[in-house]
């Protein structure tokens, strides 16, 4: 199956023959309203020490995090982005069968896929847009799956379930003896609590994924972390680097741990956008906008003429680059994604899309 991610500007750039400066990117959920003004400054006065070696294992790093998560810093481990976790932690599971629903972030099949995992699939419906059905799901967590991922919110659909729905999963997988992994990269992005990284307390066989690129707009620095009990963090360490995370993005994560007033005003600015274009979005008829609870909008282009191809290239020719969906497994052509960014960029994105879109019906 076609693996391909967001992002892409070099390619668009390229075939376009427009300048990667002038090309709107909105088909990666990076928070809009860019990093922590102390993230430039700071890094700045840090330039001369590429020069020594990392913080072997980012202990400094973990202590931060422990502070401000709980649990002991031998309970985290850190990533060069929460990907390189995902593919430490399969190499030491080693699952003989795991179980991904669709459609989610495709890097864990592929990491699955690395250790030849058996991977069954629970496909989310259309008609229950996508939402994750709690009983059909623990229909198909059997006694013969040994690994299941958990993306919320998810991954592109933006659904999520509450920590409750988390506890109903996890008491299920601990009797049938299944490992469960959480990713909860987007969830600094909503507006409610659902982290289940208290529930490490109760539960044993889980895991818990957080990214530190996407909220606090660094993915160029990779920086992620994982939280599990300490002996399978003492596995994940002898799988990776001890290296593995740059100087910058460790001083980049110490210094983002600590911006209760950024962290305050992007959640407004986000929750101002993502309702603005929301609601834009829905005056569009024929398509179907679902409810942005992260920062970004997954879309139905079903009844609208066009199909995510289409979609795609007419923007692209515009420099306006957003998700087409049509690879993810459990989706076709009908999907696109799109993140919420600046008022400026989104009414140029409105604009473009109304042109064919409204004309066309």
């Amino acid at each position: 199956m076609e693996q391909k991610h967001g992002g892409n500007i070099e390619n668009i750039a390229e075939k376009y023959n427009i300048h990667k400066e002038n090309i709107i990117d909105f088909s990666v959920n990076i928070n809009f309203v860019g990093p922590p003004p102390d993230v430039y400054s700071r890094l700045k006065n840090e330039l001369e020490s590429i020069t020594r070696y990392p913080e072997v294992d980012s202990k400094t790093l973990k202590k931060k995090l422990a502070n401000k998560y709980g649990f002991e810093k031998d309970n985290y481990i850190i990533g060069n982005g929460a990907v390189e976790l995902i593919y430490i932690l399969v190499k030491v599971l080693k699952p003989k069968q795991s179980l991904v629903y669709a459609p989610t972030f495709s890097e864990y099949e592929k990491a699955l896929r690395t250790v030849y995992s058996q991977i069954n699939y629970h496909y989310l419906k259309r008609g229950n847009k996508f939402k994750l059905d709690i009983e059909e799901l623990k229909a198909d967590l059997t006694d013969e799956i040994d690994l299941f991922f958990l993306c919320n919110p998810n991954n592109p659909t933006g659904d999520f379930i509450s920590k409750e729905e988390v506890k109903q999963i996890l008491k299920h997988n601990e009797k049938h003896n299944i490992f469960t992994i959480i990713d909860e990269a987007f969830v600094d992005f909503l507006d409610r609590n659902i982290s289940a990284i208290s529930l490490l307390k109760k539960y044993d066989k889980i895991f818990i994924l957080r990214s530190l690129t996407k909220f606090f707009a660094i993915p160029g620095l990779r920086l992620g972390f994982g939280i599990g009990k300490q002996g399978i963090i003492d596995k994940m360490n002898g799988f990776k680097d001890p290296w593995n995370v740059n100087i910058l993005a460790q001083k980049a994560g110490e210094i983002i741990l600590n911006q209760d007033e950024y962290i305050k005003l992007t959640k407004k600015a986000i929750y101002k956008e993502k309702l603005f274009l929301y609601q834009e979005l829905k005056k569009i008829e024929k398509i179907e906008v679902y409810y942005p609870n992260a920062n970004y909008i997954f879309i139905d282009l079903k009844n609208s003429g066009y199909n995510s191809t289409a979609v795609y290239e007419k923007l692209a020719k515009k420099g306006i680059l957003i998700r087409n969906c049509r690879n993810y497994r459990g989706l076709d052509d009908n999907y696109i994604r799109i993140a919420v960014k600046s008022r400026e960029d989104n009414k140029k994105l409105l604009n473009r899309l109304k042109s064919f879109l409204i004309i066309n019906n």
